[in-house]
């Protein structure tokens, strides 16, 4: 049976289901100023990637430490 994580989108009432089964590869950005918009404080961002290295989803974490945090509650990895 695979295994889904619901996801809440931020400042909107969508929400995704993320197959945590279809991920192969996590890739885990540092904070910059580059990947935030000027209003807000700089991020975090994970990106998960299929095994043929297609983007499956990106969320964004206020730090490296919520990152690490949510991988490891959801993958039971460490970055």
């Amino acid at each position: 049976m695979s295994k889904f994580v619901r996801i809440d989108k931020e400042s909107s009432q969508k929400s995704v289901l993320l197959n945590l089964d279809l991920v192969a590869t996590v890739e885990l950005s540092q904070p910059s100023d580059l990947l935030s918009s000027g209003s807000e404080a700089r991020k975090a961002y994970a990106t998960f990637l299929a095994a043929d290295k297609t983007t499956i989803a990106t969320l964004h974490f206020d730090s490296l430490d919520d990152a690490n945090a949510w991988v490891r509650q959801h993958l039971g990895v460490e970055l």
